[in-house]
Parts: structure tokens; C-alpha cells; sequence
């Protein structure tokens, strides 16, 4: 009876052990992923288009940026629930869902939507698509992804597709300008640690309805006191007729893209998911010519024809790495 005693507490701390373990991926990138990530950057830019009205039709920066959070936060809670999903109080479930919260969506937001007004909008686009380099360093630094020579090939590849488009014009006006843009590249920095962070932090069976619940509402409690002691606060008066819709279409964005985020990092690692940003600036150049008649140079092209090469080498480079690790 003690030998069994014996074997059943150390079942139950091996069961235990295994439950507060963080969730380790073998990179698989499959036609599921490929397509969510692909999605997610051509649809993720509406955001900023959606930013872009909210913001001209008289709504404080931050205060589009927190409400849509808040509701799709909520939204994803119901969603839970209705799946039959509770959100976990525990220590470890509380902590994935304030450091994704804070690292990949509160943070950076709060850097970005700051300096909206204080640097060249192609300044920092160019600063943010540094995400997926830093993405990269940290998944390499904490063991989350090994060095590959495709995938290095197809993060310089994306890089350089973005410089090609953005350093023609870019150029700082002002000397002083340093400053500011010393703190955007903050911004990058948090986004790639909280990619990794993602995939560390998840665990296992934890659906990513609570997870983006959770990390939406942490998000949005972060921007809640930033919003208020800038002076913005916003409750849904003043802003130009109709201009109030584009904080549903926001809510309802947010909730699908950031569902589309955890699912892409749990089935393909948050290197995969990175390129998204090399993307995002193709598909944002592409909204901006159907919905503002925008047009672009051959500089533009030749960057998008770089990025969709980057996502091909990368893809290679996590389909050998799977391979290798079988």
C-alpha cells in the first residue's frame, strides 16, 4: 500500500508539473496557419483605417484605442462562456493574461499612440516593422526557436522589402525628433517579447477566446489611466454623425484578429507570426489606393514583391525546422 501511495503522489506531481508547464510547439506551418496569418495581414491595416476616421471625426486617439479593447475583451468573455470555457483565476492563467496583455497589445499601443503625432507616419512604420527581427532575438535568446538559415534569410529579406518602401521618403524634420524616435523603438522591443511570451506563457488546452479575453481587458486597463490623465476621455459625445460606428467595427476586428494571433503562435511559433507585420504594410498600401484612390512608386512594388519572397523563405525555413525536429 505505501509502494502504490509512493507512485500515486508522484503521478499526481508529475500531472501537476505537467499543468504549470508553458506550452512547447513544434513549429508546424500547415494550411491553417498559412492562411489565418495571411488574413490577419491584409485585414489587420483596417484598424488604422478605422483609426484614421475615428480619430479626424473627433475621437481622442486613446480613446479609440482603449473602448474597442475593452468591448472585444468582453466580447471574447461572452464568447467563452457561451463555449463553455470559464476563464481560471490561478496564478499562472492571471499571468499569461497580463503579460500578453501588457507586452504584445497595452504596451506598445500606449508607446505608438503617443508618438502618433510626434514622428513621420512612414517613420514609424518603418520603426514597427522592426517586430519581427526582435521576435526572432527573443524566440532565439529564450529557446523558443533555433537559428535557421532560411528563416534568417526571410526576416532580412521582409526587412529590406520595408526599407525599400519607406527610406525614399523617410527623413526626420526636426533635430529633436531623436528623442522621440529613440522611444518608438521601444515599441518593436515590447512586440517581439510579447510574441514569445505568447508561446511561453499559453498553457496547454487554454482556449484562445479566454487567453485574448484576457489579454484584451489587461490591454485595455493599462490604456484606462493613460487615457484619462491625458485628458481624453471619451464618452461616445462630440465626434462627427456616424463617426461612433467605427468603434463597433473596431471591437469586432480586434476580437477576430487577436483570436487569429493565438491560434497562428500555438500552431506555427510567434517567429511565423511576425512576418504579419511585413504584410500588413503591403495590404495597408493596398487599402489606402482602393479606399483613398492612394498611389504608390515602383519603390512600393518592389518592397511588397521582397515581403511575399519573405514569407515563402520563412514558411520553408519553419517546414525544415519541423521536419528536422522529427
Amino acid at each position: 500500500m505505501a509502494l502504490n501511495s509512493a507512485g500515486d503522489s508522484a503521478r499526481i506531481s508529475g500531472l501537476k508539473a505537467k499543468e504549470r508547464r508553458p506550452l512547447r510547439f513544434e513549429p508546424r506551418v500547415g494550411a491553417l496557419s498559412l492562411t489565418l496569418m495571411l488574413a490577419g495581414g491584409i485585414v489587420g491595416p483596417l484598424r488604422f483605417v478605422l483609426n484614421k476616421i475615428a480619430v479626424e471625426g473627433g475621437v481622442p486617439p486613446f480613446a479609440f484605442a482603449f473602448w474597442p479593447m475593452l468591448f472585444a475583451g468582453i466580447l471574447l468573455l461572452i464568447v467563452a462562456f457561451l463555449r463553455g470555457d470559464r476563464p481560471s483565476l490561478k496564478f499562472s492563467h492571471l499571468r499569461a493574461y497580463l503579460s500578453v496583455g501588457i507586452f504584445a497589445l497595452g504596451a506598445p499601443m500606449a508607446v505608438l499612440t503617443f508618438l502618433a503625432d510626434r514622428l513621420p507616419q512612414g517613420l514609424i512604420s518603418m520603426v514597427v516593422i522592426l517586430a519581427p527581427t526582435m521576435t526572432y532575438l527573443f524566440a532565439i535568446l529564450l529557446r523558443v526557436d533555433r537559428l535557421r538559415l532560411l528563416s534568417s534569410a526571410g526576416m532580412a529579406v521582409g526587412l529590406g522589402g520595408i526599407l525599400l518602401i519607406v527610406l525614399p521618403d523617410v527623413s526626420l524634420p526636426e533635430r529633436a525628433m531623436v528623442w522621440w524616435l529613440l522611444l518608438a523603438l521601444l515599441a518593436p522591443v515590447l512586440l517581439g517579447l510579447g510574441n514569445v511570451l505568447t508561446a511561453l506563457l499559453r498553457l496547454p488546452m487554454m482556449a484562445p477566446t479566454v487567453l485574448g479575453a484576457g489579454m484584451l481587458l489587461s490591454a485595455a486597463a493599462l490604456l484606462a489611466p493613460i487615457m484619462a490623465l491625458s485628458g481624453q476621455f471619451y464618452l461616445f459625445d462630440g465626434a462627427a454623425p456616424g463617426v461612433d460606428w467605427n468603434f463597433l467595427y473596431a471591437t469586432l476586428l480586434n476580437a477576430a484578429f487577436y483570436v487569429a494571433f493565438l491560434e497562428v503562435i500555438r500552431l506555427s511559433g510567434p517567429v511565423f507570426f511576425s512576418q504579419i507585420n511585413y504584410l500588413a504594410v503591403a495590404a495597408g498600401f493596398g487599402w489606402g489606393m482602393i479606399l483613398f484612390g492612394e498611389r504608390y512608386s515602383l519603390y512600393v512594388w518592389g518592397g511588397t514583391a521582397l515581403m511575399a519572397i519573405s514569407v515563402l523563405l520563412l514558411t520553408l525555413g519553419a517546414r525544415a525546422g519541423s521536419r528536422a525536429e522529427r
